[in-house]
């Protein structure tokens, strides 16, 4: 069993989890079309269509990642697993990367109001972790 890889996959089930039902609840729904551009795809809904898509486009990356780690964390030994933990640590880690990145101008408060940066950096660390077991 490798447990780095089922801890980064039951975090990023959970990340995800909450990301898409949280997110729908507390973000997508609270827009307003009045409040938001047009674009050249249409008016205020059709931005408002492309960011729920958009959101949830995320939320299934999220899940698909963390599925993997899980279905990987009993036989991580083979070569298939193993580069799906690369694969899988490569992508949190750039998740995390990008969340520091456009979040740290804002201060350091700014990256302790979400816990995105920090299940980001557990997951990939944890993904890099069961690469080399």
């Amino acid at each position: 069993m490798n447990v780095p890889f089922a801890v980064a996959g039951a975090l990023a089930l959970t990340g995800a989890a909450v990301h898409g039902l949280a997110g729908e609840k507390l973000v997508v729904t609270k827009l307003r079309n009045e409040t938001l551009p047009s674009s050249p795809f249409g008016g205020p809904s059709a931005t408002k269509l492309m960011i729920r898509v958009t959101w949830h486009i995320t939320t299934i990356a999220f899940v698909v990642m963390g599925a993997a780690l899980t279905a990987c964390a009993p036989g991580a030994s083979s070569e298939a697993c193993r580069g799906m933990g690369r694969v899988s640590g490569l992508a949190y880690s750039g998740f995390v990367a990008l969340t520091i990145g456009l979040t740290a101008p804002q201060g350091p408060r700014a990256l302790l109001r979400h816990p995105a940066p920090l299940l980001f950096g557990m997951v990939a660390a944890l993904a890099w972790w069961g690469t080399a077991l």
